[in-house]
């Protein structure tokens, strides 16, 4: 334990015993038929429990906050070694993104190398549709305290079970689009008023199917989404590289995103990637879908779910006072 944090342990127990003798004194001072000095014992409880509170979740942020920027350190050094070993190569277009002579891969280079400072937890089935999200425990908190949290979720598909665990578990709004159907997949049954569904996809302009993300934030009065999932079959380069120039700040807290390399040039795919990185999108979680390898024609495995933090914002993850590096 460092120095910081043992000095503050000590703080917050030497609170606690004060607040105990004080309680102890006003119980031995104080007859139970004075319900106004009562009120005044609650009064000083209450304080003692909210000094107490206070403190922890200090030390808890604080603890987040080092753990975010040694988070932040590490990617960066990552982001470092990359350019170094690209350099070592003529060019992006001569790089071999399947598989040069050291046998480095494309998922090799954008390895998750950002950390998730709480728990990490997959929602959804095992296979296609399930989504890793960070903190999740954050969000069922809200089912209790019935703090309001907004899910945009792009791409259902008929597979929903990412939908349906977020809407059992937590008090989050859901909004889902996806033009390729007309209902939720099969896991959700209804989904009451927290479930709004749309067939409608996700475009860089507003056409007779498509809508841009400003667009439907604004129709539904929102100004910033908690959870965004987003599977689009190859779409999603143009949408992101379209964010990249519309907002300062990405208005989400966490991306959960499948990409599909194929619809790329490894030039293009590289530099859309850092531009990524850019806007403060750090990837903690990644898993690689190899269905399209099991298929007789054994296509190469250019499809990877990606899970990021954006670190340019405070927000459930992010508390205020971290330090992003680029």
């Amino acid at each position: 334990m460092k120095e910081t944090d043992t000095r503050l342990l000590i703080i917050v127990l030497a609170m606690s015993f004060a607040c105990i003798v004080v309680l102890r004194q006003s119980h031995s001072h104080v007859g139970h038929e004075d319900s106004a000095s009562f009120r005044l014992e609650d009064i000083a409880e209450e304080n003692c429990n909210n000094f107490l509170v206070d403190r922890m979740k200090h030390s808890s942020q604080s603890s987040i906050l080092k753990r975010l920027q040694l988070s932040e350190k590490n990617w960066h050094d990552a982001v470092i070694l990359r350019h170094e070993y690209m350099a070592t190569k003529n060019n992006l277009d001569e790089f071999k993104p399947w598989g040069d002579t050291g046998f480095t891969v494309l998922w090799n280079l954008f390895a998750p190398t950002f950390d998730c400072p709480y728990m990490k937890k997959r929602i959804g089935s095992i296979g296609d549709g399930g989504k890793w999200l960070c903190g999740f425990e954050l969000l069922e908190e809200s089912k209790t305290t019935k703090a309001p949290c907004v899910v945009y979720s792009f791409g259902v598909n008929r597979e929903s079970s990412f939908e349906a665990e977020i809407l059992e578990k937590t008090n989050c709004d859901v909004f889902a689009y996806d033009m390729t159907v007309r209902r939720m997949g099969q896991q959700i049954s209804g989904g009451g008023t927290k479930l709004r569904f749309k067939s409608v996809g996700l475009g860089v302009n507003n056409t007779h199917n498509l809508r841009t993300l400003e667009t439907l934030m604004a129709e539904n009065g929102h100004v910033w989404i908690d959870v965004l999932k987003i599977d689009i079959e190859g779409a999603e380069f143009a949408t992101l590289e379209s964010w990249f120039d519309s907002y300062n700040v990405l208005p989400f807290g966490q991306l959960q995103l499948e990409i599909h390399s194929h619809r790329l040039s490894f030039p293009d795919f590289y530099n859309w990637w850092e531009r990524l990185e850019s806007k403060g999108l750090r990837a903690f979680s990644s898993e690689i879908n190899l269905y399209p390898c099991i298929s007789p024609k054994g296509y190469r495995p250019d499809l990877m779910e990606y899970s990021f933090i954006n670190v340019h914002i405070s927000n459930i993850i992010v508390p205020t006072g971290f330090r992003p590096k680029i």
